[in-house]
């Protein structure tokens, strides 16, 4: 309080900013006097003394403009994106320094986390997971690679200091699943646009011997459309760009802005454009992550021509992408060229490929009957085609990686990182952002569960005298999504029917989860509809 007069109040705020206040709404429901644990922030904030969302978000701030961005809540780790390189925070001397620390005994850091999961496998005798989550552009797969490296450098150290094949062909991965699976989206120019989780197998002497990738919703649709100004996944611009031009030819491959499936989105310029420094810099980025790519197939030990074959299908899903119709007593090809090299480069017979895309195949009793497409179901089609080609390459290079990266024996132990993409807020969400969306939905039920439910349980059940946390439970939301006539019953089923539309999808989402306090139904009548999820609507 700075002064007081007249009824009114002068409180001086975060930043030292002012403000008046009338002593009339002055209540402990609005304003409260900050603790002095709070005021120049502590790095482990279950010792706050105030403990609300107000507290806890100074005190993140306090530290971030130290420089200081990973904060404990117990054994939680808090990491803020400082979107800026911090000098010495990933040094070889910092690793060395908290393999040997127990988690609290330094400042916090991701390197403790990491040393945790490490040292339980032998002090539990049973393996250790890394959860990693947060909104996208939070920093997840950056985490992920930095707690990789710490344990790779302690199984290197188990290892005369040198790190293992597999350990660096683990390493190696981490480019690969990026160009092929992360995407510059409106919030993130690094979104890991699938979920993962690798695991490190240990053996008895902390030496690492083997791994395993799992991966899971690919976003598929993004092969054959994105949001404005956002891009396709990085491999289809990295290999545009940094391709050599015999191979370019070979391919028959040219400018980014002369294929529809990178370009439609309008994130495709000039690569010599001088008055966008920020462009690029993202074209320079493309070269050498291509070049990255290619070192990092090489040293998962796939041959020229295996790494060959990669490019060639993606040459043939961007050629397929400029595959158009017109109507003619059903849908044709209107460019013959296009579609003759999308065949050529996929593979498979270009009059086979033709009738896939303007007909419908059907088998009744034995007999096979064709029925022609219109134009949009031609599309449809071709986007279908390019949507399963893209996924079962990205699975079969997955497979490549685990087959380089397995563990030749049974191992001791294994430690897994869990990264999970982000929830995000498009302006078009997809059936598959909402996936996404519902995925984390899940996992904050997991860590409602067992931060709040069973810790309150297990202080309860002890006799520890303590004040319940107030948290909001989102088992409504995730009621609303699952059960029976929930949304995703009401997608499968209308999936279903021949004469399914989204409009009666859309009335049977209405009528079966208006009244649910997590559904939203616009107030004017439209083809959409919403969920209050825990990080938003």
């Amino acid at each position: 309080v700075v002064s007081s007069s007249n009824g009114v109040l002068t409180l001086k705020i975060d930043d030292n900013e002012e403000v008046k206040v009338n002593s009339t709404d002055l209540t402990t429901e609005k304003y409260s006097i900050m603790h002095a644990s709070s005021l120049e922030g502590t790095p482990d904030m279950a010792s706050l003394s105030d403990l609300h969302e107000g507290s806890l978000l100074h005190n993140l701030k306090v530290r971030y403009f130290k420089n200081e961005i990973y904060t404990y809540i117990g054994s939680i780790l808090v990491a803020v994106n400082p979107y800026k390189p911090i000098s010495g925070l990933y040094s070889n001397e910092n690793l060395e320094k908290y393999s040997r620390l127990f988690i609290g005994e330094d400042k916090p850091h991701i390197y403790a986390i990491a040393n945790e999961a490490f040292r339980n496998i032998w002090k539990s005798g049973e393996s250790q997971c890394v959860l990693i989550s947060g909104e996208s552009g939070a920093g997840k797969t950056e985490s992920t690679k930095m707690i990789l490296d710490f344990l790779s450098a302690m199984g290197a150290k188990n290892n005369n200091g040198e790190k293992s094949l597999v350990s660096s062909r683990i390493l190696s991965s981490s480019p690969i699943l990026e160009a092929f699976g992360n995407a510059k989206t409106v919030y993130n120019h690094n979104s890991s646009r699938f979920g993962k989780f690798i695991q490190l197998f240990f053996a008895d002497d902390g030496n690492i011997v083997g791994g395993n990738i799992s991966h899971y919703l690919l976003e598929k649709n993004r092969t054959v459309g994105q949001n404005p100004s956002e891009r396709n996944y990085h491999i289809f611009y990295q290999l545009l760009l940094g391709m050599t031009e015999p191979l370019k030819s070979k391919l028959c491959l040219d400018d980014p802005k002369n294929f529809s499936y990178i370009s439609a989105a309008g994130s495709v310029r000039d690569p010599n454009c001088e008055d966008d420094p920020i462009y690029i810099k993202q074209v320079k980025r493309d070269k050498s992550d291509y070049k990255e790519v290619l070192n990092a197939f090489e040293v998962m030990g796939l041959s020229s021509q295996a790494v060959e074959d990669i490019l060639t299908i993606l040459a043939g899903i961007l050629h397929l992408g400029n595959v158009r119709f017109y109507m003619d007593g059903g849908a044709q090809i209107s460019d013959r060229d296009a579609v003759e090299k999308a065949a050529q480069f996929l593979s498979v017979n270009t009059e086979q490929l033709v009738e896939s895309l303007t007909h419908n195949k059907r088998e009744m009793r034995g007999e096979v009957f064709l029925s022609p497409l219109n134009e949009d179901q031609a599309l449809a089609s071709r986007d279908s085609i390019t949507m399963a080609v893209y996924s079962h390459l990205f699975d079969w290079i997955i497979q490549r990686i685990n087959s380089r990266i397995k563990s030749p024996k049974p191992p001791f132990s294994s430690i897994g990182v869990l990264d999970i993409f982000g929830f995000e807020n498009f302006q078009i969400n997809r059936f598959e952002q909402f996936n996404i969306n519902f995925a984390n939905e899940k996992l904050q039920q997991y860590f409602n569960k067992h931060i709040f439910s069973l810790e309150q349980l297990e202080y309860n059940q002890e006799g520890i005298p303590w004040s319940d946390i107030d948290w909001t439970d989102n088992a409504g939301c995730i009621d609303l999504v699952e059960r029976k006539m929930g949304v995703f019953s009401i997608i499968d089923e209308e999936s279903r029917f021949p004469k399914g539309t989204d409009k009666s999808m859309l009335e049977k989402l209405h009528n079966a989860n208006a009244k649910s306090p997590f559904y939203i139904k616009p107030k004017i009548t439209g083809p959409d509809f919403g969920i209050r999820h825990y990080a938003g609507d």
